[in-house]
């Protein structure tokens, strides 16, 4: 009674969209797929999300409770043909798909083993022995392109900086740090069912999935810790990549190696602070960054400057054990709150992903939520006109989040007049509440807005004139997010620097975010203009999986290059501007660079006005890029060598 008791709970606590969905992919029962959806609201009313109609939920729960009973324990899972998968991915995100929208949307459940990787045409050519990789980096996007070289036989090495694999998540250690989307949608397609123990993982469970990855999938034992990357140039007659390393004891060697595929991330390089005064300073002044296991609040008077991601993350902590903190906001944040947030997987939740069979995949697939966001990020001229302040959907968001803000700090004046911003929502990277608020009204914490002056041996003041004396001071002030490759020296063909190519036509720029003009079989992962800024409609969901389309896009340039017998790919002038382009006019027509979204103040945007990080382009019109590829984008040229033919090339490899 007690197990029929549990399961029943299970089940009805469920995502109840996709155990519906599950059960119709193991059962084919029509009565499944006839069942009604209806939207309902999510926190704070800022979204929707689809569920079962009421007045089908009993009959759905009662399907499972059966199903559980007499068949799950012998279920045998069988591949679902096209047309299946296509009426269940239209059941999923409610609507019919066009054939370029199911191209895409397939991709979400994550039904193959490797939803996204490329693959060789035919069987793989001898000829891709004479070719090798390095990767530099071993964070997840790193990590991902390791296991698509895995799985294409092309060898490689990935030398990271640090002693440990996870990037970011390596480098963030600061309390609370974790994912702000959640953890189903926070993973790669082709690891199945990972168990997370939250909604929302923290940083050292993170770090520790991204480990088991490479070692799960071979890549682990590829890595050269401690080894980081100087220079690289390329050698136009070989065709190949000269690579300078040194590793922790300062030796340095030369690599060459075919391809060369930047990892190092958005978030590598943390911000300065610089303010007068500040060497004078006798405390302790960390960069979030710095933050380690070493350290503690316990007794201090802490100062928090910035008030994006991190600070929201760690006040709560902080302030439950230091003795004072002053928080010190320059800009007002948009901060939201998400559903389940801080919560852990619960046993019945797990129990759900384990025993019924594919809920997993389409949890995954409904958790991306299909709400296209363009209303919001779209200006309304005649909403303006009669008076409103951007649009209809951006204003109703802004009075959701304005009283969500008036609730947490119990409409307390002298706190809500400082926090509500004077920009749009929607127009900087979300902030999702970890209490931020909540721990504003606490008798130890205090807010300051008044501009940062300069910093005393003993404390901070502010323009009004007042000193605040602290011990410690954590400065959660971001990255240096336009310095890609920084600080190593890229050179190109005819030796043309990567910096002195990006100090033209409005700073970094790449083609698809991957690559660059005068820099042939050279990619930048996670580079400008790569990521979706838009999120919602049909795409490919959470982050690590755009990253597997960047890297299975590369992985295509790659088969190209070995496949057709040459040796060198360089992305054409024409094909890099027709991207730039599109992103520069798709930009000048959304929220980023609207005056009433402060584009001076937001990191998306850099100092040439131009958004940079980002690319504005709908998250269909994105993928299909990715997932696409077309040889007429790219040069592809061969090395001849005497009398040789193209089968009997020299081998240019030299990274074992």
């Amino acid at each position: 009674m007690e197990e029929n008791t549990f399961i029943r709970r299970a089940l009805a606590g469920s995502n109840l969209h996709a155990l519906r969905l599950a059960l119709l992919h193991a059962t084919g029962d029509p009565a499944l797929a006839a069942m009604k959806l209806e939207l309902v609201p999510i926190r704070s009313g800022a979204a929707f999300e689809m569920t079962i109609a009421e007045e089908h939920r009993e009959e759905l729960l009662r399907r499972a409770e059966k199903f559980v009973a007499t068949e799950a324990a012998d279920y045998v899972p069988e591949q679902l043909d096209e047309n299946r998968v296509r009426t269940m991915m239209e059941l999923a995100l409610g609507q019919e798909l066009t054939d370029e929208e199911f191209f895409v949307a397939r991709t979400m459940p994550a039904l193959e083993e490797f939803p996204v990787f490329s693959q060789w045409s035919r069987e793989r050519p001898r000829r891709a022995d004479d070719f090798s990789a390095v990767i530099v980096g071993a964070g997840l996007c790193g990590i991902a392109m390791g296991v698509q070289l895995e799985q294409l036989g092309i060898s490689y090495v990935i030398y990271e900086r640090r002693p440990d694999v996870g990037g970011t998540w390596a480098i963030n250690t600061y309390p609370d740090a974790r994912v702000d989307t959640a953890s189903t949608t926070y993973e790669y397609s082709f690891v199945k069912n990972y168990p997370w123990s939250e909604q929302y993982a923290r940083q050292p469970e993170v770090r520790r999935y991204i480990e088991t990855v490479a070692k799960t999938y071979g890549v682990y034992d590829r890595i050269r810790f401690e080894h980081e990357v100087l220079s690289a140039d390329f050698d136009q007659e070989t065709a190949t990549w000269s690579l300078l390393v040194t590793d922790a004891t300062g030796k340095t060697e030369t690599v060459t190696c075919n391809f060369t595929v930047t990892a190092t991330g958005l978030f590598s390089t943390p911000k300065k602070l610089d303010t007068d005064g500040i060497d004078d300073f006798t405390g302790e002044i960390l960069h979030t960054t710095e933050w380690t296991e070493g350290h503690t609040v316990e007794g201090k008077t802490a100062a928090i400057i910035g008030n994006g991601s991190t600070g929201v993350q760690l006040l709560a902590r902080i302030a439950e054990g230091a003795d004072q903190v002053y928080v010190f906001q320059r800009t007002p944040q948009w901060i939201a709150p998400r559903e389940g947030y801080g919560e852990p997987v619960t046993e019945e939740m797990r129990w759900v992903l384990d025993n019924i069979p594919h809920y997993w995949n389409w949890a995954r697939t409904t958790a991306l939520k299909p709400a296209d966001p363009r209303g919001t990020i779209t200006p309304d001229p005649e909403w303006r006109a009669a008076g409103g302040q951007f649009s209809e959907s951006n204003d109703k968001l802004r009075a959701n989040l304005t009283q969500y803000i008036r609730t947490q700090v119990d409409d307390r004046s002298d706190l809500v007049e400082r926090l509500i911003p004077d920009y749009t929502p929607a127009a900087r990277r979300p902030v999702v509440d970890n209490k931020w608020y909540r721990s504003l009204t606490r008798d130890n914490v205090e807010l300051v807005t008044d501009g940062i002056v300069k910093f005393t041996d003993t404390g901070i003041v502010t323009s009004d004139g007042t000193v605040r004396e602290v011990d410690l001071v954590l400065t959660a002030v971001g990255f240096e997010v336009t310095k890609w490759l920084w600080p190593i020296d890229f050179r190109g063909r005819d030796g043309v620097h990567i910096e002195d190519r990006w100090n033209l036509d409005g700073g970094p720029r790449a083609f698809q975010g991957l690559a660059i003009p005068e820099f042939p079989n050279m990619f930048v992962l996670y580079g400008p203009n790569a990521q979706p800024a838009t999120g919602g409609g049909i795409g490919l969901g959470g982050l690590p999986a755009w990253m597997e389309s960047w890297v299975g896009y590369i992985a295509r340039v790659m088969i190209a290059v070995i496949e057709d017998g040459h040796h060198c790919a360089e992305v054409t002038d024409a094909a890099f501007w027709e991207y730039n382009n599109a992103v520069d006019d798709e930009a000048s027509r959304l929220i980023w660079l609207d005056p009433a979204a402060n584009p001076e103040k937001n990191y998306y945007v850099n100092e040439h006005g131009r958004l940079s990080t980002s690319t504005p382009l709908p998250g269909l019109d994105l993928a299909t890029r990715f997932l696409g590829f077309s040889r007429d984008d790219f040069v592809f040229t061969r090395i001849h060598s005497g009398t040789n033919t193209e089968e009997e090339q020299p081998s240019f490899v030299t990274v074992s």
